[in-house]
């Protein structure tokens, strides 16, 4: 298994590795590159990015209103899982192209 675009980011970002907090655009592409490459659950994106409740809510509802991120029901158990939607992946290339381009 290849390792997570932002897993990437965060090793080539020295400044950002060292610093436990994250800003809100780092942590919208952090979701947007969980959700591309299978659907999960909100329970998985608040245990993997360690987020409240409340803030990867927050998180969500702007991506989903950006269609950045797409709901929809599972296919196996009828729960609510998220998706990258394709413009959602092209803002997290753009994203990534920019970090290594200025940084």
């Amino acid at each position: 298994m290849k390792p997570a675009m932002m897993e990437i980011y965060l090793r080539m970002n020295h400044k950002f590795a060292s610093n436990p907090r994250r800003n809100k655009y780092e942590l919208w592409v952090e979701i947007l590159d969980l959700c591309t490459s299978q659907e999960i659950h909100l329970s998985q994106i608040i245990r993997d990015l360690r987020l409240r409740t409340s803030k990867c809510k927050e998180y969500l509802l702007f991506l989903m209103q950006k269609d950045l991120l797409h709901v929809k029901h599972s296919s196996t158990d009828n729960s609510i899982v998220y998706i990258t939607t394709n413009k959602g992946k092209k803002a997290v290339q753009q994203f990534m192209q920019l970090i290594s381009k200025y940084f």
